[in-house]
């Protein structure tokens, strides 16, 4: 054993040995090409006169590394379309490198004509993609492909830049699919806000196509009301990896496949802390959050017929919080209120989620392909806090010029609030399914799937809040004065503001299946796609069994140098409800739910074009809404409380558009605007706006680089929502509205190694391909949005609503390295 070993061990050395020789008999050659002005020509040719087969071209920066033959008179040329045309005669010895520059004249050229046979490459189906190349760079709290979606417009809101979760087109947070190479995905329950929330599911490094849609989404995707966001990871054909690190946290994944490319490999890991952020928050004290998780993707095919999949996912989310105190100021210019609050006690959360899943597909032939699906889905969540506040809310003098200008005048309430809690829950999902695939006749693509998940929750949930106002406690049951109060009469007894306790086990068993023929006929200059599917739902809990159909319609005429297509969907969009919606405020189930439904009526259209040679794309959706036996909620920072009855009919319409393009050559930006409308009729009254109800939005990101300097870049995102509704305690109108998100974060990247970079052999750097520093500042203009309000009441009932605010301007800096 050892002498097979040491024979391995020699033919190791030798090769590395002679790899190293080889190297050392190399010459080469490496520069830049600029135009007169000095400012860098990307993508010129550079080729050696006799030699065909050797040549490369200049990258972003100009640069460029080639290796030629050696002790030979060798000549170089560079040409570009639209420069003049250059060439320069080398002798180098093997072994050495010399630098060549070249330096080309602009001139005009004249094309000749030619005819083309336009292609169509917008997708047919309803789900748009999006390029996920802007996520490295794209300036935020967040670096997941949820800031993308938020940012990229397509009818998608959110006011809260803490968290991953957003809105579609009038929805909440649980309307939304999300698929990871084409298995449905879950996240916890009991988050409440997005300083508990952590990592997103998706991890943006081992992302390799991101597609969404936002409605009207086909029969082969889930049951959600509002939208589907569908990701694929890659798929390695060498090694690689990357490392990147910020105030914020780290993260690190590396790839690779095997020589015959039938085995890949993928994995990251993420570590995360928004302690900064957190400590400049309004509530001081102690935050000690850290998220953690770990992604492993396998993927082997041993033949033209087998793929097989294995992907695995850990993740572990802790906050602690122990808060001190908070000062805030409230009211108008003439009458000023400060509440000061002094905390004590603690938070501790835990979320912990174990999710794993395996994929083989059987191509029989051509035409036919089938796949096999099975996934496990296990969440440990637990909410932990007892934390007393005590509150003093008082008047502040106004008058300028005063000696006592600024200071505390009079108090208006004085209390305090102990909210407890110890909640625990257990979900164990399994999930078992099959898919297949047959083109029929060239035109025809049938689909269709059948799967059946199980359900496990084990929830114990322990919580209550006091509430006292100058030694009264809230709610006050008054005594008419005089009266004789016998110890533990009801009118002296404790009332707790908010109480809840449940303690239950739920098993239950969801079965749905699907079929989908996309037809597509016409002819060269019209082509024509109909996509009409079926979804069959059943659930053991209730025994409610749904039908619900869906169909698409697209038309693209060929139109001279332009590239367009026309849509129209509709269908029924149902939501079997999930643990959240059917629990009642006192903690138990109601076993008369029933799904949610959505009528979506969508048209729409695409448009490619070209501005000064560079790809644009335009789009537009006008949709309606119409929504039945609605389970109406209420929003708590990120935690959706639901009345746990279908309470409620709605309706949402609107329209959303977004202009997409280059205007800086290979870095895209975009602007994209929505409005929209959405209602509820609660038990049969008037409608009211419903509480994701933001009637309008606008996004802009946009890349632009520095013209001598390209490789330092800058990246602008703006977002702009007009203000949501809230309500008063205890009550279910949202009729009152708060002030608008505005939000402008803006980085600066310096791209200081690419893959021409000349480093030495003994360099431990030399085989990063790319490395960037970024700086960043969030929110710009340091504007103080809303997320919530917290209300004091006094003895008298006077409710004072005094707002809590999102993260305020922050400064970070990251750096990443590709290798």
């Amino acid at each position: 054993m050892f002498i097979k070993n040491r024979k391995l061990l020699i033919l190791i050395v030798l090769f590395i040995s002679c790899s190293a020789l080889n190297a050392q008999n190399l010459a080469k050659i490496y520069g830049k090409v600029v135009d007169t002005t000095g400012l860098p020509i990307e993508d010129a040719n550079i080729v050696l006169e006799g030699y065909p087969n050797i040549g490369t071209s200049t990258n972003e920066s100009g640069r460029y590394e080639l290796s030629i033959p050696h002790e030979k008179n060798i000549v170089v040329e560079v040409s570009c379309v639209g420069y003049s045309f250059a060439k320069k005669e080398v002798l180098i010895p093997k072994g050495k490198s010399r630098q060549v520059d070249f330096k080309l004249m602009q001139v005009a050229v004249t094309m000749p004509e030619y005819k083309v046979n336009e292609t169509y490459n917008i997708d047919e189906n309803a789900l748009k993609r999006i390029s996920s190349k802007t996520l490295t760079h794209m300036p935020g709290l967040s670096q997941g492909v949820e800031s993308l979606i938020k940012s990229a417009g397509l009818g998608v809101f959110s006011s809260n830049e803490l968290t991953s979760q957003y809105n579609v087109r009038g929805g909440n947070y649980d309307e939304n699919l999300i698929y990871l190479n084409g298995i449905e995905v879950y996240r916890p329950l009991l988050i409440r806000s997005g300083n508990q929330e952590g990592l997103s599911f998706i991890n943006p490094d081992l992302v390799s196509m991101v597609n969404f849609s936002s409605g009207g989404f086909e029969s082969n995707y889930g049951d959600k009301m509002s939208s589907v966001l569908d990701v694929n990871y890659k798929i390695p054909t060498s090694f690689g990896g990357s490392l990147s690190g910020s105030l914020l946290g780290a993260s690190g994944h590396l790839e690779g496949a095997s020589k015959d490319g039938k085995f890949s490999v993928l994995l990251g890991a993420r570590y995360h802390s928004n302690a900064y952020v957190f400590n400049k928050m309004q509530d001081s004290g102690t935050y000690k959050p850290s998220f953690t998780d770990v992604q492993l993707l396998l993927n082997y095919r041993p033949n033209d017929k087998w793929t097989l999949m294995l992907f695995g996912n850990y993740t572990r989310n802790v906050y602690r919080f122990s808060p001190v105190n908070r000062e805030t100021n409230i009211g108008t210019i003439n009458d000023v209120l400060r509440l000061r609050v002094y905390f004590e006690g603690q938070e501790v959360d835990a979320y912990q989620t174990i999710y794993s899943s395996f994929s083989a597909k059987y191509r029989i032939d051509t035409n036919n392909a089938i796949r096999f699906i099975v996934s496990y889905f296990n969440s440990t969540e637990k909410e932990t806090f007892d934390i007393l506040s005590e509150y003093f809310l008082s008047n502040v003098n106004s008058s300028f010029g005063s000696d006592d200008y600024g200071e505390d005048i009079s108090s208006r309430a004085v209390g305090a609030d102990l909210h407890h809690g110890r909640n625990f829950l257990v979900s164990h999902f399994y999930h078992g399914e099959i898919k297949g695939s047959h083109q029929l006749r060239h035109r025809n693509l049938l689909s269709w799937g059948v799967k059946a998940q199980g359900e496990m929750i084990e929830d114990d949930l322990t919580e209550w809040r006091l509430s006292d106002s100058s030694g009264y406690s809230l709610p006050f049951s008054p005594t008419i004065p005089g009266d004789s109060v016998a110890l533990g009469d009801t009118a002296r007894a404790l009332v707790m503001g908010e109480y809840m306790r449940s303690k239950r086990q739920l098993s239950t068993v969801r079965l749905s299946a699907f079929v989908q023929d996309r037809w597509t006929f016409g002819q060269a200059r019209h082509k024509f796609t109909l996509v009409g599917g079926l979804r069959f739902l059943y659930w053991s809990f209730n025994h409610e069994f749904l039908v619900v159909p869906r169909l698409r319609f697209v038309y693209k005429p060929k139109i001279i140098k332009q590239d367009i297509s026309f849509y129209v969907a509709t269908g029924m969009y149902c939501q079997p409800p999930f643990y959240k919606e059917m629990r009642l405020p006192d903690g138990s189930l109601n076993k008369n739910i029933k799904s949610q439904r959505s009528f979506h009526l969508i048209t729409g259209m695409d448009l490619l074009f070209k501005i000064f040679k560079r790809p644009f794309k335009f789009s537009t959706e006008i949709y309606y809404k119409y929504l039945d036996k609605l389970i109406t909620y209420e929003l708590d920072n990120v935690r959706v409380i639901y009345s746990g009855e279908n309470d409620a009919r709605g309706y949402a319409y609107g329209i959303d558009a977004k202009l997409s393009g280059e205007i800086v050559h290979n870095l895209e930006s975009w602007i994209a605007f929505s409005l929209m409308k959405s209602m509820e009729s609660v038990d049969g009254k008037d409608f009211t706006p419903r509480p994701t109800d933001q009637r309008f939005s606008i996004n802009l990101y946009f890349q632009d680089r520095v013209p001598k300097l390209p490789m330092i870049k800058a990246h602008l995102n703006i977002l702009y929502s007009t203000a949501l509704p809230y309500s008063f305690p205890k009550q279910r109108r949202y009729v009152n509205r708060s002030k608008p998100y505005i939000r402008t974060d803006i980085g600066v990247s310096w791209q200081f190694m690419d893959e021409v970079t000349r480093l030495g052999n003994r360099n431990p750097f030399r085989f990063i391909e790319a490395a960037f520093l970024t700086f960043e500042v969030i929110n710009l203009f340091n504007y103080a949005n809303i997320l919530s309000y917290t209300w004091i009441r006094d003895i008298y009932s006077d409710v004072y609503a005094v707002p809590n605010h999102l993260s305020p301007r922050l400064f970070n800096v990251k750096l990443r390295f590709d290798f």
